[in-house]
């Protein structure tokens, strides 16, 4: 069946200035919550009848929210977590050693060839990311398909949809709460229709 899939980057989460979080779990800030009530409002073009998220705190806590009032199950899963950025994981990146900042550079330019100390390999963290999604996939149909999911994730599962190396991963950016969408049909390589970054104006 084909589908419209939307994947959403979470909203500002408390701590983000200091530091950047992988599997570490801070909650949204409260201009997090805001950002993605306004991203949520704008999905109503397209009704949801499928919601999956991270089970990660800045993730999970919307989608809870987005599933229970629109009376749908949430497909929490942990296969759609950030990837594990070892030492750096929510440590403030005033307290970095020089080996760490080197570290991040080297794997900003490519996760693939550089992971970081004690991370999960790039390979790792696509695999089980690609896991996760068919196993959504296969649990029921849907018609329109919403993932609130982490950065690394997204990127993650637009590398593997564009056929892209992971070196290419700097290429795209999402703001917080900003969106793509997908058209997935089985038969037929996944569709870009959009990427945004701009959150609708408050009602």
């Amino acid at each position: 069946m084909a589908f419209r899939l939307t994947l959403i980057r979470h909203g500002v989460a408390e701590g983000a200035n200091e530091a950047i979080f992988g599997q570490s779990n801070p909650p949204l800030s409260s201009l997090g919550r805001e950002q993605m009530a306004a991203r949520w409002r704008e999905l109503s073009a397209y009704p949801v009848d499928a919601i999956a998220s991270s089970n990660l705190a800045r993730c999970a806590d919307f989608a809870l929210d987005a599933a229970m009032a629109l009376n749908i199950p949430l497909h929490l899963e942990r296969g759609f977590n950030e990837i594990v950025m070892g030492s750096i994981d929510g440590k403030p990146k005033q307290s970095w050693s020089a080996a760490e900042h080197t570290a991040w550079n080297l794997w900003q330019q490519d996760p693939d060839q550089h992971p970081l100390p004690d991370g999960e390999s790039w390979a790792d963290f696509s695999r089980r990311i690609h896991t996760a999604l068919n196993a959504w996939f296969a649990s029921g149909e849907a018609e329109h398909r919403v993932l609130i999911a982490h950065q690394g994730t997204i990127k993650a599962i637009l590398l593997a949809t564009l056929n892209l190396p992971a070196a290419r991963h700097s290429q795209f950016w999402l703001a917080p709460a900003g969106c793509v969408t997908l058209w997935w049909d089985e038969n037929w390589p996944p569709m870009l229709l959009g990427i945004s970054n701009t959150l609708p104006d408050a009602p």
